[in-house]
């Protein structure tokens, strides 16, 4: 026959997987881990602001500029801003990730693809930019790429891209990287 276990051995101990039933040094750690796990949750849902570079109104020229029309990066979404203080939402929930500051300043911008009504239900894909910064102190875009959700490889690279014309901007006001503001309060 088999192997007879013994449960009521003196040696042996039996410890069900109920909660009710463990230490309570064991529950107070499960607790604690629980509990940092859901703050990591919630503070995973608040948007970052962007980078501070992009703070402001940025244009495509002076008269753009002086219009008052331009694009305007939040950490919600990248907004078109008309004359009239309309706006169009370019892309939804964008995440910032600076990958260099200073001179040589790129951030990668990764957005979530607009939902179609009738549509998929989950997209699949994501859309990353990368923008730089420009030798006239403005900024443009190096890549724009739809990436594959459950692969990660790039599904489509896009050639003459609408996107590309629409972010290749300027600062409008003063900007550091245009003008030296040391001594400006």
């Amino acid at each position: 026959m088999g192997r007879r276990r013994e449960f009521d051995h003196p040696s042996t101990t039996f410890r069900p997987h109920q909660p009710d039933q463990r230490s309570a040094a064991a529950m107070a750690s499960a607790r604690l881990i629980t509990a940092c796990f859901g703050l990591t949750l919630l503070a995973g849902c608040g948007r970052a602001p962007p980078p501070a570079e992009l703070s402001g109104l940025w244009s495509a020229g002076p008269a753009a500029c002086e219009a008052g029309v331009g694009i305007r990066f939040q950490s919600d979404a990248i907004e078109a801003v008309y004359a009239d203080q309309e706006r169009d939402t370019l892309f939804e929930h964008p995440r910032y990730q600076i990958e260099n500051a200073g001179e040589d300043f790129r951030v990668r911008i990764t957005y979530e693809l607009p939902r179609v009504t009738g549509g998929a239900r989950t997209v699949g894909a994501h859309g990353v930019f990368v923008l730089a910064r420009t030798a006239t102190g403005g900024i443009a875009p190096e890549a724009h790429n739809l990436i594959d959700g459950l692969t990660g490889t790039a599904r489509i690279r896009i050639a003459d891209d609408p996107a590309v014309t629409a972010l290749t901007l300027q600062p409008c006001g003063r900007h550091p990287w245009r003008e030296d503001l040391r001594g400006l309060t």
